[in-house]
């Protein structure tokens, strides 16, 4: 090896884990009107008839966070949405559409599923998975002979959260990502439409080789049968950041609204042209809307306002009549209603009704936004709408008249019998509770997470009064999410200031105090972390996002025995998440407990052998243990799992670097162009070329880190690497 030597992964350090009709409702079919469509009558304004379309192909697109009014066909103008405005111009547009949650991953499934939050039991984005044995849309599809495709705009729809179930291909790879920028865990909407054209067309990824204990059966061929492609366009997700040619004289969100629809109109024109849209039912929809400052929310989850709870819902099919529809629909009824129309039994469970079938005007659809009271311990937000109108339970209930205050700006509670009685409705809603597997997310995971503005956590249970009321919060969540923002920007004594203020506010703001201890710890100043983190055990002595916070600046701290006691009280609380269980065992690898902390590691693993970020984490452990062997193998796991996982090609390199040069020179190459700022990555791939038979190759690799390391941080390196391209220049002469 040449001078300076090989760096290994973290420069050595300890392990880290990487970055309106106006009467009374008839009681005839009141309490079971998400459960069956006995109140209904076929022929719904336009679509084809129950059965009618028996093999079509299924498109449903779903835009995130696409405002219902934001689409011309809904607001009678505008030039954002041409591509849906057609759709629906020759379709069926839904003028009362719903969503079940406005946030992501809920309302997808119910979207996928038919079924309500409260059935599915996936309330928030950040907690749990659909269940393993819940039937979807693709499942049914699949069972039906439909060769079943996904397309998936942002990590927050991993196959991890399980909405993966049914698809032969569930495309959801992300560029791993610089974990100090903001904006890697999206990808834009040409990405995904042209990949799922591929797919559609037969020149996209097959369908792997059936699993004979697979209880879905394979389609013999990719491009024989009908098929069901599910595509989720995620731009108008914030953070806005539309390519330029949509930017002009538009807000960022407008210029976002309109590129996703031009991308929707570039994947049709493809289909179409192929004629591929032949036979073809085409679905469109949003998850969910976006607040833009209404009531004092700048984004969703908070509130259940119509700006995030009413969606655009557009379907598009062969054999149907353009038309409006006024009455009532919900994300729960696209399932049932496209298995209808193509003459799939829609069996139970599901808490939708097919919009085939005109649904009766009399039909209350449910609501809720949980995530704060599950992340915060707010008050749980939950709702119904009804014949126009919407309550909202929470300690300071809200009652709107929707036709005469689309803007729910005049709360009727106290002045409206209506309130009474949708109170009585929501209490008596059917279905049970269903409790969804957890999901236990990883560092990675949980930064791909709040990159998108969703903070991972856990609330301690108490009883919620008006003071947990999200209407008196709502400035402290928007504190709070700027907050994050500006520490994801680097701007992190601006973040740390807005922290501290939030928690001298709101003692019991778990988040805040967790996040404002993690920016002081990334300061270096783990003592004033653990003195915050302490500070807030007084009066939550075992709240788990506190503990594991803990654990974390005392490690950082040096004290390894006492990080060790607060992440074993983390899990004993309840945090199971995979980043808690690494960083005990990093602790246990400096306390010498070896053995404890391979087996953690291994536990990690085994709860998920696809987490790329589980081998990374297993294989720096190994290789910081001296077993060279055992690193380099679960680096390249980690590798085939993610091959755009910078940081693992590097120390797949450093862990061969011993035993093969040829073929750490070769990780490292891998790694370079994907870690384009990492200088010891740099030298270590010049020195190697550079000693290596092809000493030539060096010369350009040897060249940058002359021009571009940071001299005061390499200047001991400086004298070592121009020697070296001295040594090659003179064998190139």
């Amino acid at each position: 090896m040449a001078d300076g030597g090989v760096r290994t992964a973290n420069g050595g350090s300890a392990i880290r884990t990487p970055r309106s009709a106006r009467r009374l409702p008839q009681y005839c079919c009141l309490l079971g009107l998400l459960v069956s469509s006995a109140c209904g009558r076929p022929g719904s304004g336009g679509l084809a008839a129950p059965g009618s379309l028996h093999g079509a192909n299924v498109l449903l697109v779903t835009i995130d966070t696409l405002r219902q009014d934001r689409v011309g066909a809904y607001r009678r103008g505008g030039d954002l949405t041409p591509t849906i405005d057609r759709l629906a111009a020759t379709g069926v547009r839904f003028a009362r559409a719903f969503t079940t949650a406005p946030l992501t991953l809920p309302a997808h499934a119910s979207i996928l599923t038919g079924l309500l939050p409260r059935r599915h039991g996936i309330h928030n984005n950040t907690s749990s998975r659909l269940d393993e044995h819940a039937p979807t849309l693709a499942t049914r599809l699949a069972h039906a002979g439909y060769r079943t495709g996904a397309f998936v705009g942002a990590f927050v729809l991993d196959a991890r959260f399980g909405l993966d179930r049914g698809f032969t291909v569930y495309d959801d790879h992300l560029p791993h990502g610089d974990r100090t920028t903001f904006h890697y865990a999206e990808r834009r909407a040409a990405e995904v439409v042209r990949l799922a054209g591929d797919w559609i067309l037969g020149a996209g990824p097959q369908p792997p080789t059936p699993n004979p204990q697979s209880p879905i059966p394979s389609p013999q061929s990719p491009l024989r049968g009908p098929w069901f492609a599910w595509v989720h366009l995620f731009d108008p997700h914030a953070p806005y950041d539309a390519p330029a040619e949509y930017r002009g004289g538009r807000a960022p969100y407008d210029a976002e609204v309109a590129y996703a629809d031009a991308m929707l109109g570039a994947l049709l024109a493809r289909l179409r042209e192929a004629h591929a849209l032949d036979r073809t039912i085409v679905v469109v929809t949003a998850d969910h809307g976006e607040s833009l400052g209404e009531h004092g929310e700048t984004t969703h989850g908070l509130f259940a306002y119509d700006a995030t709870l009413a969606v655009p819902l557009v379907v598009n099919a062969p054999q149907g009549a353009a038309g409006i529809v006024d009455a009532p629909a919900s994300h729960v009824d696209l399932t049932p209603t496209i298995l209808d129309l193509i003459g799939v039994a829609a069996e139970p469970p599901m808490d939708g009704v097919s919009l085939a079938r005109t649904p009766p005007p009399d039909r209350a659809l449910f609501f809720e936004a949980l995530d704060a009271s599950l992340t915060r311990g707010w008050a749980p937000l939950r709702g119904i709408v009804q014949r126009g109108w919407k309550y909202i339970d929470l300690p300071e209930p809200e009652l709107y008249d929707l036709a005469d205050d689309p803007q729910e700006h005049r709360n009727l509670v106290d002045r409206d019998p209506h309130a009474d009685l949708l109170r009585r409705l929501l209490l008596a809603a059917p279905g049970g509770e269903t409790t969804a597997p957890r999901v236990a997310l990883d560092a990675d995971a949980a930064g791909r997470l709040r990159s998108l503005g969703y903070a991972a956590g856990a609330a301690s249970r108490r009883t919620v009064t008006a003071a947990d009321d999200p209407k008196r919060l709502v400035a402290l969540s928007e504190r709070f999410n700027d907050a994050l923002t500006a520490f994801d920007s680097g701007q992190p004594q601006q973040a740390l200031t807005a922290l501290q203020a939030i928690v001298r506010e709101r003692p019991d703001f778990a988040a805040a105090r967790a996040s404002a201890a993690a920016v002081l710890v990334a300061a270096g100043n783990p003592a004033a972390a653990i003195e915050l983190l302490r500070t807030g055990l007084v009066d939550q002595p075992e709240s788990p996002e506190l503990l594991a916070r803990l654990g974390t600046a005392l490690r950082a701290a040096g004290d390894l025995r006492g990080s060790a006691d607060a992440l074993e009280r983390a899990r004993r609380a309840g945090a199971e998440q995979a980043d808690v269980v690494n960083d005990l065992a990093v602790a246990y690898a400096g306390l010498g407990r070896t053995d404890d902390a391979r087996a953690l590691f291994r536990e990690l693993i085994d709860r998920n052998p696809a987490s790329a970020t589980a081998w990374f984490n297993f294989g720096l452990f190994e290789l910081q243990t001296r077993h060279p062997g055992d690193a380099a193998a679960a680096f390249r796991r980690a590798t085939a799992i993610e091959p755009s996982y910078g940081e693992a090609w590097q120390a797949l390199g450093a862990a061969l670097a011993s035993t093969s040069r040829r073929e750490a020179i070769d990780a490292w190459r891998r790694a370079e162009p994907l870690l384009p700022h990492d200088y010891d990555l740099l030298f270590n791939l010049a020195m190697s070329l550079a000693d290596s038979d092809a000493p030539a190759e060096a010369a350009p690799y040897l060249q940058r880190f002359l021009r571009d390391a940071p001299r005061p941080q390499y200047e001991h390196d400086v004298a070592a690497v121009e020697k070296a391209l001295a040594r090659v220049e003179r064998a190139r002469q």
